[in-house]
């Protein structure tokens, strides 16, 4: 990945498209070489199960005299030219994972064919036309005769990555060796469900030539039936180009492994055995995809990095030239390998933190001047407010003290839920900003001082949201019937944290009195004070029932008990709560429209304050 045509005309670009069959494909006068490092075997149960469901549907139309056509997509190559050979080599940039099942499925069909033939014996008139066909699979399919410097050579047809080749070949012959890694446990759990599926098929069959005919009929699907477009580019830079535009999620190649892929290539030559051995457990502790689609996790660590997202159509080149630059500096020595390690060092940090916030978790060694509450409130932020945007900053973020990360996150907290959710400011001011803090956290956090996001965040609140247009937004909110209530249930348990801290003077910052207890967000409810579908229903009262003056929290076992009663009745259960809001509830003489509207009023101004930047 060493050479740089950035600059280079997409006219200059030569790639050649052929929509063919997939046996057309692997027993062309070519063979296909993964590259050394790129991503191993990687399909599971699922995906082998929908191939073979697949299969399935193609026998059934050929059963039923309706061939079934089947379109497995593009496989993108790049010329690989092997010195003293004239074959067509090429390097495969995506379609490992298709073109190993490929080859597994006609090599399990070949073994099948030589299981009957054996089981039959040679009086069967079958005999000689399963052994003749095996022993055709295994020389189109299998390998290729080469002609290499006056020798002739079997090569074979596809070769995997380094790490799984050896062991996919031994399983092609039926000379298996111990599987010591995961994809080699997903090869060999693929290449027996291909078996087993294939067995169960001649099981059905009624008879011999039934059988036969059914192992011809899934070669057949594989020679005509199935297909795919070969992308072949000239250079490998156009391959991986051509990959970025037309690849999307899931277990197709990404940008990771092409990542991962293009570094352990250039230092190789460069490091000892031991040191790319560690290279390749970071990045295979990166690509692991615990918690965090991968893709994601690229975009925002490097927008934790650089200050801005990669673009869209350039990510794989903007990754590159941002984070590894040296792989396109022309000369590769000691110290730019280095730099390198250092930078998917960084990285799997960096996704270490960043797998911990997706799921919500503390990402900070344990301290115990951070409680519970605070750690709750990170969640909140990202588990039920969803504020990805955020990460960026968090990530950087937790380069800082514990007390420091915890004041960051409650002042993400607030901003985001007064600018992005109630008032729903123009998000790419806010975003450029935080993205803008993440870098400067990163270059220092020690002499970071959070004061001047808050100056930044304070200005943009005053421009975009200000306390009139949220205090007007906040007395439209309405108990909502088909969307989340998430924001609402939020926002009036935040209200109880604060409420102590308004009624004592709301002096300062916002503070919650009690860091010892954290309310119950998943199980609490949002309770209607003048109840829902009320027996005896108050005309008054009907059009404030989704209100936000007529709602409060309360605890699974408190809404159990209230229920649909009159208020006179949940008066007791509001003043036996835990909860200061619902103890004022209680205080109400009466519950009719001029007590929602008070109520209504004495929460957005406590809002006002709690959620000032």
């Amino acid at each position: 990945m060493q050479e740089d045509n950035s600059d280079r005309s997409p006219a200059s670009m030569v790639i050649r498209p052929s929509h063919i069959t997939v046996g057309s494909l692997l027993s062309s006068t070519g063979t296909f070489q993964v590259p050394r490092y790129q991503r191993n075997y990687a399909w599971r149960d699922d995906e082998v199960s929908a191939f073979l469901k697949d299969l399935d549907l193609c026998l059934a139309g050929r059963h039923d005299k309706h061939r079934r056509h089947h379109f497995f997509g593009g496989v993108v190559t790049a010329l690989l030219p092997v010195a003293g050979s004239t074959r067509q080599n090429y390097e495969l940039i995506d379609g490992q994972q298709r073109l190993a099942t490929f080859q597994m499925l006609i090599m399990q069909a070949r073994s099948t064919m030589l299981r009957l033939a054996h089981q039959l014996g040679d009086a069967s008139p079958v005999h000689q036309f399963l052994t003749a066909n095996a022993e055709l699979l295994r020389n189109r399919y299998h390998t290729f005769q080469d002609t290499i410097d006056l020798r002739v050579v079997a090569v074979p047809r596809l070769q995997l990555s380094t790490p799984d080749d050896a062991f996919f070949d031994a399983l092609l012959r039926e000379t298996p060796i111990v599987g010591d890694r995961q994809s080699h446990l997903r090869l060999q759990s693929a290449f027996d469900a291909i078996g087993g599926h294939l067995q169960g098929i001649i099981d059905r069959a009624l008879d011999d030539n039934a059988k036969a005919k059914a192992l011809e009929s899934v070669v057949h699907i594989v020679e005509q039936d199935w297909t795919i477009i070969h992308m072949a580019a000239q250079e490998r830079t156009d391959a991986y180009m051509l990959f970025q535009v037309l690849n999307d999620r899931g277990l197709n190649l990404t940008e990771g492994e092409l990542l991962r892929s293009g570094t352990l290539e250039t230092l190789d030559p460069v490091l000892t055995a031991n040191e790319m051995r560690r290279v390749e457990e970071s990045w295979d502790e990166i690509l692991s995809g615990k918690q965090l689609d991968i893709r994601d996790g690229l975009k925002w660590v490097y927008t934790s990095q650089i200050g801005e997202w990669p673009g869209k159509a350039t990510f794989l080149q903007d990754l590159i030239k941002n984070l590894f630059p040296e792989l396109n500096s022309g000369t590769f020595d000691k110290q730019a390998a280095e730099s390198v390690v250092g930078a998917i060092r960084s990285l799997e940090s960096d996704f270490d933190i960043l797998s911990k916030l997706c799921e919500g978790e503390w990402p900070l060694a344990p301290n115990s001047a951070v409680t519970s509450w605070q750690k709750d409130r990170l969640r909140l932020l990202l588990r039920h407010l969803g504020q990805e945007d955020c990460l960026p900053l968090l990530v950087s973020g937790a380069l800082l003290k514990a007390a420091d990360f915890a004041e960051l996150v409650q002042l993400l907290e607030r901003f985001c839920f007064r600018y992005f959710i109630i008032v729903d400011g123009p998000k790419l001011d806010a975003v450029n900003i935080l993205n803008q803090h993440a870098v400067t956290i990163r270059r220092s956090p020690a002499a970071y001082r959070l004061a001047s996001l808050v100056t930044e965040l304070r200005d943009l609140v005053a421009r975009h949201a200000p306390d009139d247009v949220f205090g007007n937004r906040l007395s439209e909110l309405r108990y909502p019937r088909s969307s989340s209530k998430k924001p609402l249930k939020y926002f009036l348990m935040t209200l109880e944290h604060f409420v102590r801290w308004h009624d004592e003077g709301a002096q300062g910052r916002p503070v919650c009195r009690d860091l010892m207890r954290v309310l119950d967000f998943e199980n609490a409810t949002i309770e209607h004070i003048y109840p829902e579908n009320f027996a005896d229903p108050d005309p008054a009262l009907e059009p404030l029932i989704d209100t936000l003056g007529n709602l409060t929290i309360l605890s699974p076992k408190e809404n159990d008990a209230a229920g649909a009663k009159p208020f006179e009745e949940k008066r007791r259960y509001l003043a036996e709560s835990t909860s200061t809001l619902n103890n004022q509830i209680a205080a109400e003489p009466a519950w009719n429209a001029a007590a929602i509207g008070r109520r209504q009023s004495r929460l957005i101004d406590v809002a006002l304050k709690v959620f000032a930047i």
